[in-house]
């Protein structure tokens, strides 16, 4: 078999990957830095697919240059073609410094389209007898396909690729490679805009083509065709012999070169990993480490003489450790000596890095396996606890010993997720003071969108080093198994790598918080938050049980007659919960009439999602059934159902995980369960929140900001006239309204003060005037006139968001008060309208929104001394938004009242006095306003 080179066809790769991943995906291919990725994270994929499965000896690319002899001969050739997109512009030239990384020999001629390269070059191998393989994602190169050459073209994915031989090309299209050109001159090609002849089409010209062989003997042959076809054939000669030039791949340029500089035998190590890490490639990163071809080879790892490595006749040789083998010494703590020599360390420790191994992903029930310590770069401590087999030492005698060290609030701490930590050590009996670095909160405070705040991830982007994945020790699916049954031998090493990592990973992180002003974020607010909600996450939050039984039978009840109801609509019964039936239903029996702009799915029927059931409203009544019949079942599964099988047997309460990475904004989240998202504003929402009860005695009370965002507003926009109404005491939508409409504030409608509200809060979100006509009963041009008046009013409020603006844009990111950053790359990059004017409405609401967030932290930080020094016994139980939660005793209830709103109320000085609103109750879901009068 001859050598055979290998030919990747640069322009079509790029264009077919960025569309295969941008249709496939919701997620933004671009770095945190904002650079667009998907066509080189989709090139370099193919790249590397083609280094791993088919180890090529020769290889080669080429490029467009841009217009080409086609233009100039047909100067509408490829007119119709859609402009390429403005974020895949870059990345060509991105993937050009990617080629040339690899040592790919990169082939380009001015005047000429790549297609010509590649078929010249092929010419050029077949005749130096070589064998030729194109990649490439363009089916005009299937006329290129010899015995020798095969074009590779991918199918519905980018891993979906076939080999086209000869045969292939006649299946595919109903002629032979050497007539493909002529069956474009006939046919014509919409991509291209190459017109063909007018009423020839693709079955006609296979059948002239079988019989007659090429272009020139059709055309010596009319005066035997149909007469139709005669004249179509005859009026559109000019243009059948213009596509016939358009369409023919040119194989006579000047492309021949050395072989050898085509051999795939080194590259550049230290450039191709720097491209990855710059465009954030973890993923291929992993696949490029693994690389193993001296398989084939079986040739050891030599470094060149140019300091380069063999590419394809080694292994990839790095700096970081193969997988499962950390480079650190492991020391597993088994004896009262070990223990001892241990503690001869911690007592010269400055740092103290530490993780757990349990159980189970959930702090609340984790068993407590392991415990990993490291004080110094390059060592690591486990001490086993918890293993079902092997010598280990009891936990109280690990408790004692580790006590005075972990209770020392002068040694730092670090951890990496390190609430999950805490929690877990104080279920068994460790008391931890001294949190003082977390990687994962550090990583989100740098870039609150990273893709790394996983350990593994992290240390892979930061550090370069490939860590051991838990799946590797425990397994995956059904043949996964617990921590605790994993040998000691083995889990050591994995789990001391987990603590000695984080020491080297702390000072590249606290470099770039202090680079950025962020350590005060992180030891004033989000480290102290640490324990704050951990202790909330083992309070719990009591259910009534009996409560939720009853509900579901009465949803149960509810959702079997909108069934009923529903079939009976449409005539017939049928499975709501499909799609395709319901569509039928809606679409076919009903004849609905499918929102403008709908389109059907793969399945060939209309989608039925919320957004287009939303937009059928007023169609028929069935539509609101179907809305209802959603809503209802949602949360009966979501809530209803699941909440009471969260409940923790052992404290008979259900624990939520506060997540301080969850939103970019600094926001926290709630999950397993999520408690931040029960509806409040629709009725079985409020009942749900009756399921949420105090224990005897006690009561509920929840404390909420009034209005923080509208305060931060006047504060950060220094507006005279909003300032003046918060200072006032002036209810801020009655006041915006009187001065917005020109009528003194006893006198404002309540249609009035709506659109104020609804601007108001609408400008932290950066809404128009097209978005204010959506949420009031204002017309466009009202609403433009609305907007135009409240700019007038409050001046320094335009200014404000104007400013906010300018900045995002000027330096791609913007602040809340206390620092905290979001960034916004489209703005600085200048990418698509759309994406601009979502991150602009998203810059507008972050300091903002940021801002409040870090105001509630600060007060949910202060809050449990304040109610300790108090002698109080309530507990913070939940965040929700702007509000907190707490169960306290009965009799306690108006001096907790006090203490809370108090601490809420000054957690954080601004030029208008920050407010709340107490409300108490035996459930969640009526609760009444608090005053003294009540008590």
């Amino acid at each position: 078999m001859p050598p055979v080179l290998y030919l990747l066809d640069g322009h079509a790769l790029a264009y077919r990957a960025y569309y295969a991943l941008t249709a496939s995906s919701s997620r933004p291919w671009q770095t945190s830095r904002g650079e667009p990725t998907a066509g080189v994270f989709g090139f370099v994929s193919i790249l590397l697919r083609i280094l791993e499965q088919e180890h090529p000896e020769f290889l080669a690319a080429a490029f467009d240059t841009g217009k080409t002899f086609r233009h100039e001969i047909y100067k509408d050739y490829k007119a119709t073609r859609a402009k390429m997109p403005d974020d895949l512009r870059p990345q060509i030239d991105f993937i050009r410094e990617m080629v040339d990384a690899f040592n790919i020999p990169r082939i380009e001629r001015e005047g000429y389209e790549a297609d010509d390269v590649l078929g010249s070059l092929s010419a050029w191998a077949e005749k130096e007898g070589l064998a030729v393989k194109i990649i490439t994602g363009d089916r005009d190169l299937l006329q290129l396909v010899t015995e020798r050459v095969v074009v590779n073209l991918p199918g519905r994915s980018l891993s979906d690729a076939k080999d086209y031989f000869p045969e292939d090309v006649y299946k595919k299209l109903g002629v032979y490679p050497h007539q493909v050109v002529d069956y474009k001159a006939l046919v014509g090609d919409t991509s291209d805009n190459i017109p063909g002849v007018r009423g020839i089409g693709a079955k006609t010209a296979v059948r002239l083509l079988a019989q007659y062989g090429t272009l020139d003997e059709i055309y010596a042959h009319l005066d035997e065709l149909k007469p139709s076809e005669k004249r179509k054939l005859e009026e559109g000669r000019q243009n059948a012999y213009l596509s016939q030039n358009l369409a023919r791949i040119r194989t006579d340029l000047p492309v021949a070169f050395d072989i050898e500089q085509a051999r795939a035998r080194d590259f550049d190590r230290e450039r191709v990993l720097s491209l990855f890490k710059r465009f954030e490639l973890r993923t291929l990163q992993q696949r490029l480490m693994r690389l193993d071809m001296g398989a084939a080879s079986g040739a050891a790892a030599v470094p060149l003489a140019d300091g380069q490595l063999p590419l394809f006749g080694a292994a990839l040789s790095t700096s970081a450790p193969r997988r499962g083998e950390p480079p650190i010494q492991t020391k597993i703590i088994q004896s009262k000596d070990d223990l001892q020599a241990l503690l001869d360390v911690l007592q010269a420790a400055e740092w103290l890095a530490l993780d757990t191994e349990t159980s189970s992903t959930e702090p609340i029930r984790a068993d407590l396996v392991g415990i990993s310590l490291a004080v110094k770069p390059g060592t690591g401590y486990y001490l086993p606890v918890g293993h079902r087999e092997g010598q280990q030492l009891p936990l109280d005698a690990v408790r004692a010993a580790l006590q005075p060290f972990l209770e020392n609030a002068a040694l730092p701490k670090i951890g990496h997720n390190i609430k999950y930590d805490w929690v877990v050590l104080q279920r068994h009996g460790f008391q931890v003071r001294g949190l003082a670095f977390d990687t994962m909160i550090a990583e989100w405070l740098i870039n609150p969108a990273s893709r790394h705040l996983g350990l593994k991830n992290l240390a892979d982007a930061r550090l370069g080093e490939r860590m051991t994945h838990i799946e590797d020790l425990i397994g995956r699916g059904k043949q996964q198994i617990s921590m605790a049954q994993v040998a000691i031998e083995k889990a050591a090493p994995y789990a001391a790598h987990d603590a000695e990592i984080l020491l080297r990973l702390r000072p590249l992180l606290e470099a770039d918080l202090r680079r950025d002003g962020l350590m005060r974020l992180l030891n004033e607010i989000e480290m102290p938050l640490v324990p704050v909600l951990g202790m909330m996450e083992m309070n719990g939050i009591l259910l009534d049980l009996p409560f939720f039984e009853r509900l579901s039978r009465q949803l149960d009840a509810s959702l079997d007659a909108l069934v009923a109801q529903i079939h009976q609509a449409v005539g017939y019964a049928f499975n709501i919960n499909s799609t395709q039936q319901l569509s039928v239903a809606l679409f076919e029996r009903l004849g609905l009439s499918p929102p403008p702009g709908t389109r059907k799915t793969s399945s060939g029927h209309y989608s039925t999602s919320a957004s287009v059931l939303e937009a059928l409203r007023g169609q028929h009544p069935v539509v609101d059934d179907l809305l209802r019949y959603r809503e209802l079942s949602k949360l009966k599964s979501t809530y209803v159902d699941a909440l009471p099988a969260q409940v923790n047997p052992q404290t008979g309460r259900v624990h939520t995980t506060f997540r301080q990475t969850g939103v970019v904004t600094g926001r926290l989240a709630s999950a397993n369960p999520n408690l931040q998202n029960i509806p409040i504003r629709t009725e079985v929402g409020r009942q749900v929140r009756q399921g949420f009860i105090a224990p005897p005695d006690w009561v509920l009370l929840g404390v909420d900001y009034s209005q923080i965002e509208l305060r931060i507003v006047a504060h950060m926009a220094q507006d005279a006239a909003m300032l003046a109404a918060f200072r006032q005491g002036q209810d801020i939508h009655a006041a915006t309204a009187a001065a917005v409409y020109g009528v003194p504030l006893e006198e404002v409608t309540k249609a009035q003060r709506r659109a104020a509200k609804a601007i108001n809060f609408g400008l932290i979100y950066g809404m128009s005037a097209y978005g204010l006509t959506r949420s009031t009963e204002l017309t466009l041009a009202e609403s433009e006139d609305f907007v135009k008046a409240y700019f007038e009013q409050f001046p320094g409020v335009k200014r404000f968001l104007d400013d906010l603006r300018e900045q995002a844009a000027r330096q791609g990111y913007v602040e809340t008060l206390l620092g905290r950053r979001r960034y916004f790359p489209a703005l600085k990059n200048n990418l698509s309208r759309n994406q601009k004017m979502r991150e602009e409405r998203e810059a507008i609401n972050a300091p903002v929104q940021g801002t409040a967030a870090d105001i509630m932290k600060l007060a949910m930080i202060a809050m449990p001394a304040a109610l300790q020094a108090a002698d109080l016994q309530a507990r913070m139980l939940l965040q929700v938004h702007d509000e907190v939660v707490l169960e306290c005793p009965r009799d306690e209830l108006s001096a907790t009242v006090r203490v809370v709103q108090d601490v809420m109320e000054s957690a954080y000085p601004l030029d208008v006095a920050l407010k709340t609103e107490a409300r108490w109750g035996y459930n969640w879901g009526e609760m009444q306003p608090w005053n003294d009068e009540l008590v």
